[in-house]
C-alpha cells in the first residue's frame, strides 16, 4: 500500500471515529436539572462556600459579584483572595461588603517556592472555607441566578466529589471565535463522555476552572490544589486528581449556566491559550510534536488528494471518494460541537485556517516552556520542564 494511500485510509478512519464520538457525546452530555417533588434538595441542607481568587480583575469582579448576589440559591457564603494585584480590585471587592452578599475578602500572602500564584491563592481560599461544598470560579465568570442551587442538587443526586461544567465564552473577535471553537471541539469529538465518567483513568477527563464543585472532603481527601501546586493547568489537574483518587468526576454541559468574560485583546487571549497546551500534554514534546503531525494528516491530507485531482483530471476513483466522505465528517464534527456550545457556524468554514494557528500556538507555549519565558497575569509560569 502506498504511503499517500495509507494516510488517507488512516485520515478516513479518525473522521469516522469523531464523528461517532460527537454524536455519541450528543445525546449523552446534558446539562445540570433541578429534580423536582421528593428529590429537591432543600437549601439549608447544603453549605456552599463559594472561592475566586482575583489578580488585576478589577474590570470584571464587578460584574461576578453582582452575580453571585442574584442567587437563588440561600446557604451560601463567598471568599474572594486579592492575589497581589496591582489595579483597584481590593477597592470593587470592598464596595460589596456591606451588601447583602455574605462576602469575605483576604490579602494572599507571599507565593512560597515551589507554587504557582494562582495555586497558591487557591489553596489559601480552601483553609478559610466552611461550606460543606467549595465551588472554585474564576474572577471572570459569571453565574446565572439558579446556578449554585441546580449544581448542588446535581451534585447531592449524582454523588459527585468534583462537578466542573463547560461554560459559555465570550469572544471579542474573530480569532477568539475560532480558537474557542477548537478548543471545545478538541474535547467534544475526542473525548467519549460516557465512558470517562465510568472510566478509572485519570487522563480520560476534563474539567473546566471556571466552575469547579467540589466536596469539601473530597478535595482534602484528593489533595486539592497543593498536590498540583507547580502544574499550569490546575483545573485539568484537579479533575485528574479526583479520578486517580477513586473519586466522582462529573462534567455537564454549563453553557446556558456559566459564563466566561473576554480577555482584553486578542494577544492575551492567545497568551492563555498557549500557557495551556504544554501542560495539558503533560509538558511532552514528542506528544506536541505527534498531535501536530497527526492533525495536519488528518484535516489537510484529504484536501491535498482532492486538489491533486481537479488538476490532474484524473477519474474520480475509491481515494477521491473517501477523501470527500472524510471532509465531511471532519466538518459535520465541527459543525455539531459549534451547535451545541453556540460558537458562531461560520468558523466552520475556517477550520483548516483554525488547526494551523492552534498548532502554532502549541509551538509556543512548547518553546516558553523550554526556555522559561512562559507568563500569565506578569507572572512566569514555568516551573516542570518539558520532557521528550
Amino acid at each position: 500500500m502506498e504511503f499517500n494511500t495509507l494516510i488517507i485510509f488512516a485520515s478516513g478512519c479518525f473522521a469516522f471515529i469523531s464523528f461517532l464520538i460527537t454524536i455519541w457525546n450528543w445525546k449523552y452530555l446534558d446539562r445540570p436539572r433541578l429534580r423536582l417533588g421528593d428529590e429537591l434538595f432543600g437549601d439549608t441542607d447544603v453549605s456552599v462556600t463559594v472561592l475566586i481568587p482575583a489578580r488585576n480583575e478589577s474590570e470584571n469582579i464587578s460584574e461576578v459579584l453582582t452575580a453571585l448576589t442574584d442567587q437563588t440559591y440561600i446557604n451560601y457564603d463567598v471568599i474572594v483572595l486579592n492575589d497581589g494585584s496591582e489595579d483597584d480590585t481590593a477597592e470593587v471587592v470592598s464596595q460589596f461588603l456591606e451588601s447583602d452578599l455574605e462576602i469575605q475578602l483576604m490579602d494572599g500572602e507571599s507565593i512560597p517556592q515551589g507554587w504557582l500564584g494562582k495555586h497558591w491563592a487557591c489553596h489559601q481560599l480552601a483553609l478559610k472555607a466552611n461550606g460543606d461544598y467549595m465551588l472554585f470560579i474564576d474572577a471572570d465568570t459569571v453565574l446565572h441566578k439558579n446556578t449554585i442551587k441546580t449544581a448542588i442538587n446535581e451534585a447531592v443526586a449524582e454523588k459527585s466529589d468534583l462537578l466542573t461544567m463547560i461554560p459559555a465564552r465570550c469572544p471579542n473577535n474573530f480569532i477568539e471565535r475560532t480558537l474557542y471553537g477548537f478548543i471545545d471541539w478538541a474535547i467534544y469529538a475526542w473525548l467519549p463522555l460516557q465512558l470517562a465518567h465510568l472510566s478509572k483513568n485519570s487522563y480520560l477527563s476534563a474539567s473546566y476552572g471556571q466552575f469547579m464543585l467540589f466536596k469539601r472532603e473530597s478535595y482534602i481527601l484528593s489533595g486539592g490544589h497543593k498536590k498540583i501546586k507547580d502544574n499550569t493547568v490546575d483545573d485539568l489537574g484537579l479533575g485528574r486528581l479526583i479520578k486517580s483518587s477513586g473519586l466522582r468526576w462529573t462534567l455537564k454541559d454549563g453553557t446556558s449556566m456559566v459564563t466566561s468574560l473576554p480577555y482584553n485583546d486578542m494577544l492575551e487571549t492567545m497568551k492563555g491559550v498557549s500557557r495551556s497546551v504544554a501542560p495539558a500534554l503533560n509538558y511532552r514534546i514528542s506528544l506536541i510534536l505527534l498531535i501536530s503531525v497527526f492533525l495536519m494528516g488528518l484535516f489537510f491530507a484529504p484536501v491535498f488528494n482532492l486538489y491533486f485531482y481537479v488538476i490532474n483530471g484524473d477519474h474520480f476513483e475509491f481515494l477521491d471518494i473517501l477523501s470527500l466522505v472524510t471532509i465531511f465528517l471532519l466538518l459535520g464534527s465541527y459543525f455539531l460541537s459549534c451547535k451545541r456550545f453556540s460558537h458562531s457556524l461560520i468558523v466552520v468554514l475556517f477550520i483548516h485556517v483554525t488547526v494551523i494557528f492552534m498548532i502554532l500556538i502549541a509551538y509556543h507555549s512548547l518553546l516558553s516552556n523550554l526556555f522559561g519565558i512562559a507568563t500569565w497575569k506578569d507572572r512566569n509560569v514555568v516551573i516542570k520542564r518539558l520532557k521528550f
